[in-house]
């Protein structure tokens, strides 16, 4: 196949100095010496803000704030102490383990306290280890990405909160607002613009193009605002920098190639496909932007030799789950599952490919192609599995004790739901003939998408959370019932 070499994860990892190099502050001969005052100036800032916080009686969610943007810029601040990536690890992964103590014995409230349960504080440093490991010798994408995690998703949360009567919406499972939201993606063009102007200064290189900036500065503010709208309990303090980041690289790519044009077109092509998808009622608003993502990446690392499968597992399953509409709305209201996917739904199924692509953008190969195809294929078996086994006339059998289910739980197993796996498999590996030419991959393919859904089956009937409703004591996956609270009988959630 035609896969155009981009960049390489690897080398980013091995390099462990700036190239082109960032301008140094040397505050000690010895940068171990450095390290150590840097971290003892940051746990002293976090200390008064605690100090703060009890004096001057701040709202928890005020002093969370304060802490994030006073870390965020600290962090900042590390890319032009260190010259070598070692002692931001190190930083790094310290901060994680603290963190990640002090949440769960509930202590450092100004770091972590809020009004629902989130793992930020914990998320952030996370972050700031993908970034060093993996971008360290990238100075565009270290200040870019550190600058919308320290600000844009404050500001968001702080004109959300201000508004009196906002619009709310959910994509996921936190409530946002289409203020914040707006506020998220202006802020980031202003963010990202100074950043690469910053750093183009920096480096004593030239101000990009406005024909190059300009859509380079969109691309990225729609992602991190797509990253924020989705994320939830903090979340968002990875998927912000993590999505820029790729983003940036997947951007620079395309602009080697002079495919600018074609990436912005696709996107107009993809929100319009994606949402027309929401109008049909195959997909929520939520599942419509988790798509995009998924499409956005997917076409502008693979082009049509990933972009072709993907479409035909979501087109055709789509189709597939809306026959029989009737029967499947009472499937929804027991099990949870309907013809309409939501963006954990879509992610579920289209999330492994995707980072599968990513990968590929940075090591591209045919094994990894063909391993992009089979996860497609598990998806597709699983999916058409029980799109098609909803028709068997018979009950079907529990993978593990082979008693009769109701139709749609997880874990079941019929004659005509296997067939349909096979079939969904068989499809991914017939598409998969059209660009590699190999029957024995068709094969591969076809087995490895199997396999999977016989994998998902067991898993469904073992791990899957079962709930009793206790108003009507109906088996089901939704933990709430009849607008209570669902009892779990058996699974892990």
């Amino acid at each position: 196949m035609s896969g155009k070499r981009r960049f390489c994860f690897w080398n980013k990892i091995e390099s462990v100095t700036f190239s082109p190099m960032l301008p140094r502050l040397q505050l000690f001969q010895n940068e171990w010496v450095t390290f150590a005052a840097f971290f003892g100036m940051i746990l002293i800032l976090i200390a008064l803000s605690e100090i703060l916080r009890s004096r001057l009686r701040w709202t928890t969610e005020s002093s969370r704030k304060f802490v994030h943007i006073l870390v965020g810029v600290c962090l900042l601040f590390s890319l032009f102490l260190f010259q070598s990536n070692t002692q931001p690890i190190i930083l790094a992964i310290i901060f994680i383990l603290i963190n990640g103590a002090a949440l769960k014995m509930d202590r450092f409230a100004a770091m972590h306290a809020t009004r629902r349960k989130s793992f930020g504080t914990v998320y952030f440093p996370v972050a700031y280890l993908i970034l060093v490991l993996g971008w360290w010798d990238d100075p565009t994408a270290l200040v870019v990405a550190l600058l919308l995690l320290t600000f844009a998703d404050t500001v968001a949360t702080v004109v959300g909160e201000s508004v009196h009567t906002p619009d709310k919406y959910v994509v996921w499972q936190d409530t946002k607002s289409v203020q914040g939201s707006i506020a998220m993606f202006l802020m980031s063009i202003a963010l990202i613009s100074g950043g690469i102007i910053f750093v183009s200064q920096c480096l004593g290189d030239p101000i990009p193009a406005p024909k190059f900036l300009i859509p380079k500065v969109l691309f990225i503010a729609f992602l991190a605002t797509a990253a924020e709208a989705a994320s939830s309990r903090g979340s968002d303090n990875l998927s912000v920098p993590f999505i820029t980041v790729i983003g940036l690289d997947l951007f620079d790519s395309m602009a080697a190639s002079n495919e600018i044009s074609l990436l912005l077109v696709w996107i107009v092509a993809t929100l319009i496909m994606s949402f027309t998808a929401t109008y049909f009622k195959s997909l929520t608003n939520g599942g419509a932007l988790g798509a995009t993502v998924i499409g956005i990446f997917v076409f502008g690392i693979g082009g049509l030799e990933f972009l072709i499968p993907m479409s035909a597992f979501f087109i055709l399953s789509s189709i597939l789950s809306r026959l029989g509409k009737k029967r499947k709305i009472d499937r929804k209201h027991h099990f949870g599952k309907g013809a309409q996917r939501d963006i954990v739904q879509v992610f579920a199924n289209g999330g492994i490919p995707m980072l599968l692509a990513i990968w590929y953008l940075y090591a591209p190969s045919q094994e990894l192609y063909i391993i992009y195809l089979a996860s497609l294929a598990a998806a597709t078996a699983d999916t058409w599995g029980t799109e098609i086994g909803f028709f068997s006339r018979k009950l079907p059998r529990s993978f593990t004790t082979f008693k009769q289910i109701p139709t749609g739980s997880s874990g079941g197993v019929s004659i005509v739901g296997t067939l349909g796996s096979i079939l969904g498999a068989a499809a991914i590996g017939g598409i998969s003939y059209l660009f590699l030419e190999d029957v024995q991959v068709l094969i591969v393919l076809t087995a490895a998408g199997f396999g999977a859904s016989l994998i998902d089956s067991f898993l469904g009937a073992t791990v899957q959370a079962n709930f009793e409703c206790t108003e009507c004591h109906e088996l089901t996956e939704l933990d709430r019932h009849c607008d209570l609270r669902a009892n779990k009988v058996r699974g892990i959630r």
